[in-house]
This record gives C-alpha cells, sequence and structure tokens, in this order.
C-alpha cells in the first residue's frame, strides 16, 4: 500500500536535509583527453564506456564523469579530476547488496520510501563512501545520499 504525504509535510520535513550540486553538461566521449579514459579503464577494466559528461561543482572545480556499463549490465561512473586524480567512482547497486543497516535507516527517517535505482560511491580506495538512492516516499520522487554507516541521509536536489 503506498502512502500519500502531503507536499507541504514532505517539503517542511525534509528542507534541513537537501543537498545541492553543480552543473553537469554532456559531451561526446571523444572530446574526453585519452589519458582521462585510459584512468577510468584502469579502476573499472571490464566496463565499456560510452558517453561523458563535465560536471563542474560550485568551487568551480571541474570533473570528467565518464559513464558506460559492466558485463552484467549494472551501470558505472568513474570521476577523474583534470589533473588525473580520481575523485569517486560509482556502480550500480541491487537492494540486496544494501547493507541491512543502511536500508533501517532509511526506513527510519523517511518510512515509506521505495527504492527504483541505488548505488554505492566508492573513493579512490575502493572503500564505500555513500550510497545513492532514486525512488519515491508516497507520491513524490526523491533522491537520498546516505553514507556507508547509514547515520547521515540528505534529500539531494532534483
Amino acid at each position: 500500500m503506498r502512502m500519500k504525504v502531503p507536499w507541504i509535510y514532505l517539503c517542511l520535513s525534509l528542507f534541513p536535509l537537501l543537498a545541492y550540486g553543480g552543473q553537469e553538461e554532456a559531451v561526446p566521449l571523444h572530446a574526453i583527453p585519452q589519458e582521462i579514459i585510459n584512468i577510468a579503464n584502469q579502476v573499472q577494466p571490464e566496463a565499456v564506456f560510452d558517453r561523458a559528461q563535465i560536471e563542474t561543482e560550485e568551487d568551480g572545480i571541474e570533473v570528467y564523469e565518464i559513464l558506460g556499463k559492466l558485463p552484467d549490465g549494472m551501470r558505472v561512473e568513474v570521476d577523474i579530476l583534470k589533473n588525473g586524480d580520481i575523485q569517486e567512482y560509482e556502480l550500480e547497486f541491487s537492494e540486496t547488496h544494501v547493507p541491512g543497516a543502511v536500508l533501517k535507516a532509511i526506513q527510519k527517517k523517511l518510512p515509506g520510501f521505495q527504492p527504483s535505482y541505488i548505488e554505492a560511491s566508492y573513493s579512490a580506495s575502493g572503500k564505500v563512501t555513500r550510497y545513492e538512492f532514486e525512488g519515491t516516499l508516497g507520491d513524490q520522487s526523491i533522491d537520498i545520499e546516505v553514507s556507508a554507516s547509514g547515520r547521515k541521509i540528505e534529500v539531494a536536489d532534483n
């Protein structure tokens, strides 16, 4: 059964959790420097990369986002700074791979949230730093970011 949440309640209850991001621009993959593509291939050698974006963060830093799919069809994104440093990489996840503590924290903070897409974000060292969820809460579509421990939950800007 889907719970209906009045829009004003959703806005007021989630307002303190809002997160803000930068601007993204889709670019042809061939427009990305080859050394950046090589780094993405080193991070995820099984991936087939087919798209790219350049994100300009709020502080003006540009990040190359190299996107593709793994052999199992799951999406992958490798975010690389212009100097070649890996900012992070993100892998699509099924709900069964998300730690139970994270799922419980979401249901406690946002009862009734139903995820439709999940990805895990990894640091350059390969450690999960957070989970990102797209889904619905009542009749509203929302995106949330959850720390790897489940202790911090933020509603992202859409």
